[in-house]
């Protein structure tokens, strides 16, 4: 299980948008359409479905399934990784079975296994985000806000205010 802390910004009908920091593994993060950098800061947006209905203000849990991190991380890193070196060790015998030179060989089966396996993560990052797997939701709410925002003045983000 993973889950993170954060302030509720502002509500859009079942969507929060959460202020919560920035991790290491964010930097590298190919999914943006949910999280937006907080210029100058180690804070970000989470756009995140609001399961737990809270309110502007609130301190708020968001979970994303370890199982699912787990899942994107070996279609990411794992697949294309694998696609290369079946292409790799499958050159020097194909290479001489088909009568390539071996180092154009090496070059066009590397590549034949590496093109389609970034292909293939592409499709089932493709089919997850469709299926919203990867989408955080704030599981409960921590503490209740009353009164008004301290930093909503405060802080400006990429497109947003």
């Amino acid at each position: 299980m993973s889950a993170e802390k954060g302030t509720v910004e502002s509500i859009e009908g079942d969507w929060a948008w959460v202020l919560t920091r920035r991790k290491n593994a964010c930097e590298h993060c190919g999914h943006k359409g949910h999280c937006h950098m907080i210029e100058g800061g180690d804070r970000m947006l989470v756009k995140a479905r609001n399961a737990a209905h809270a309110r502007t203000g609130d301190e708020v849990e968001l979970f994303l399934s370890t199982k699912t991190k787990l899942k994107g991380l070996f279609i990411l890193y794992m697949l294309p990784v694998l696609g290369l070196l079946i292409g790799a060790f499958s050159a020097n015998s194909l290479s001489g079975v088909l009568g390539f030179d071996k180092q154009l060989g090496i070059v066009f089966f590397t590549l034949s296994g590496l093109i389609p396996a970034f292909l293939l993560a592409r499709f089932l990052a493709i089919r997850m985000e469709a299926n919203q797997q990867l989408i955080p939701i704030v599981t409960r709410v921590v503490g209740r806000y009353s009164g008004s925002h301290p930093l909503r003045t405060q802080i400006q983000v990429k497109g947003r205010v």
